[in-house]
């Protein structure tokens, strides 16, 4: 009996330190993360702004997939609302709610989880040169929360950073690649005329080689160099813009064919392949500027080849009308870009 005893009284000397402990811990806490996205603030504030977007990049609707989702009110703005329900015990039930927003500017949201209280969530943007910035904060007090959970809460603050700061982490990042390609899409739908043109056929001379996105500027200079030197020694002219065939692309590997037009054929060698290229139909942009943003009218033409039930016949090739080789300026560099379709 005496041990009983014993352990009971160390026990409530241990729950007592507990309590008097909690006195001097935090009683809110404020987790934040903020990431810069290569997308414009609209597009950005648009998807958080609408709840219904938030299935494609919050990080909590990834934890269960089945989870049943009611929405009220307004689809986007203040009002508007959802309430959850899961099974799963790191989900179960609640709601988030838009107290106010600004546009393109910050959205203040309120979350409840029922039985436990509610927090606060507030979103802030800020437009920088690369897009915008933004940033995720969660603030939450005990005060909003059921007595019972005050004590337990003033430890649980001690460690939200770390628990919550990587979901926010989670969250940004899916928000990132979801908005990057929505704005990809957009600029170009937008910024790109697609034109189909019959080609001329021509003969070339031309020199293929692997390269990668990180060094594929000084493998063009060698391939056109050996072009050149070809050229000269069999009394060939150039009969046209220079040009480049991509035969496969990705940034580690990148399949190219370095292209002149020439003035008549000759028999090519171990390195310099002589052929004519032959007429076809082709899908072509005019893409103007440096080639950062080239990748644009290369995804213009495949959209627009997409939205006509057109087919890619072959390998796409990019002729440089006014290039680095005869201008500084890159706001004067012209492209043309094609993709042969049937």
């Amino acid at each position: 009996m005496k041990i009983l005893v014993k352990i009971l009284k160390g026990f409530g000397i241990f729950i007592l330190f507990i309590v008097i402990i909690s006195f001097f811990l935090p009683s809110a806490t404020h987790v934040q993360r903020s990431m810069v996205i290569k997308a414009s603030p609209e597009i950005v504030f648009n998807q958080v702004n609408t709840l219904k977007n938030w299935t494609k990049w919050s990080p909590w609707h990834y934890i269960d997939t089945a989870i049943q989702l009611t929405y009220d009110g307004p689809q986007a703005g203040t009002g508007a609302r959802y309430s959850w329900k899961s099974n799963n015990p790191q989900v179960g039930e609640g709601s988030l709610s838009i107290l106010g927003n600004i546009a393109y500017d910050s959205i203040y949201c309120k979350m409840e989880f029922k039985g436990k209280g509610f927090s606060y969530q507030y979103f802030k943007f800020y437009k920088v040169d690369s897009g915008v910035k933004i940033t995720w904060t969660i603030y939450s007090r005990i005060e909003d929360m059921p007595w019972y959970m005050h004590i337990s809460a003033k430890y649980f603050n001690l460690l939200a950073d770390r628990m919550f700061g990587s979901d926010l982490e989670k969250g940004l990042d899916n928000l990132k690649k979801l908005t990057e390609k929505i704005s990809a899409e957009e600029y170009s739908r937008t910024h790109f005329e697609v034109n189909i043109k019959t080609t001329k056929a021509q003969t070339i001379a031309a020199y293929r080689t692997i390269t990668s996105a990180k060094n594929i500027g000084g493998d063009i200079i060698v391939s056109y160099t050996k072009i050149s030197d070809f050229a000269k020694a069999n009394n060939l002219k150039q009969a046209g813009a220079l040009f480049i065939i991509f035969h496969s692309y990705s940034p580690g590997k990148i399949d190219l064919e370095c292209a002149a037009p020439i003035n008549k054929f000759v028999k090519g060698n171990k390195e310099i392949n002589v052929r004519e290229m032959k007429s076809v139909i082709a899908a072509t942009v005019n893409y103007h500027g440096g080639y950062d943003k080239i990748a644009f009218a290369h995804n213009a033409i495949k959209k627009w080849v997409e939205d006509n039930n057109k087919t890619i016949s072959g390998d796409p090739w990019e002729v440089y009308i006014v290039s680095p080789m005869t201008e500084k300026d890159n706001a004067k560099w012209l492209t043309q870009i094609y993709y042969p379709i049937e």
